[in-house]
Order: structure tokens, then sequence, then C-alpha cells
């Protein structure tokens, strides 16, 4: 619990810190890469719920030196526990920071499997498969468009 108190305050200290230099820089810092990624299996969609309720996809910002894929693989298995397999490219999506403690940020959003691991809590919250219907009523609202974006991507002809 305290831990996961520390964290939050953490993230949004980077948020101001970095919200601060860009000020300094007359807004000239680019949004940060975060990259998503979207795993179907049988009708249920991998998520992680957090503290409050709601779902996000498993996904995070990209590191120093790493590509968007390495970052897309990376994320999933701290998040959940698990190894996926990258399958497509869905495409991106932008968020525009309404929050002094947030960043913008730019996302690629993938499309991926599951090739092994256990589900595993982290923390940034419980792992969990869930199906479209609770996704769509639970999802973090700064996800929907992603949601949106990969549904259309699901329903174009091949």
């Amino acid at each position: 619990m305290l831990k996961n108190l520390l964290y939050r305050m953490f993230k949004r200290l980077v948020g101001v810190c970095f919200n601060i230099l860009n000020l300094l820089l007359a807004g000239n810092l680019p949004p940060l890469g975060s990259v998503c990624v979207i795993v179907e299996d049988q009708d249920r969609y991998l998520v992680v719920e957090r503290a409050g309720g709601s779902f996000v996809f498993p996904g995070g910002f990209m590191r120093w030196r790493e590509n968007p894929l390495q970052t897309a693989l990376r994320e999933c298995e701290e998040e959940t526990g698990l190894r996926l397999k990258v399958n497509g490219l869905i495409g991106c999506s932008s968020n525009s920071s309404e929050n002094f403690t947030r960043m913008s940020s730019l996302t690629v959003i993938y499309q991926a499997e599951v090739i092994g691991g256990e589900l595993k809590r982290s923390i940034e919250g419980q792992p969990r498969w869930i199906d479209e219907s609770e996704l769509r009523m639970r999802v973090y609202k700064k996800q929907r468009g992603i949601l949106d974006h990969f549904l259309r991507y699901r329903e174009r002809p091949e």
C-alpha cells in the first residue's frame, strides 16, 4: 500500500518536473514516447486494474535507447508477468496533458498474443482477463480512444 502511494507520488513529481522544464524551454519539449499492448484471447482482453478500479492496457514509457517493440515486451512482462509475441502495429494515439502532474505522450499501439509466463500483480495493479462489455464500462478514460482505434483496426477488411 505504501509502496503504491510512493509510486503514484513519484510519477506525479516526474510529471511536474517535466512540465517545468518544458515551460523553461518555451514549450519545445516533444511528448514522451510510450507504448500500449492489446492482447485479445477468446473474446477477453488483458488489462491491468488500477487501485481506483479502472482498467488500462499494459504499456508505458520508453526507456533510453529502447525501441517501441522492446518497450512493449518489457512493460507487459513487468505489469502482468506474461511474455508476448507482437503480431502487429495497430497505430498511434496522442494524449495531451490537461494536468500539470501529467506529461503529454505519443503512444504506439501493438496487438500481441501470450506465449508464456503467469499472471502476477505489479506496482501498476492487478492484471486480469475481462470481456469487451466490462472493458468498455471501466476502461480508463484516456485509453478509450486506444480501444476504439483497436476495434476499428480489428474490423477492417484484410
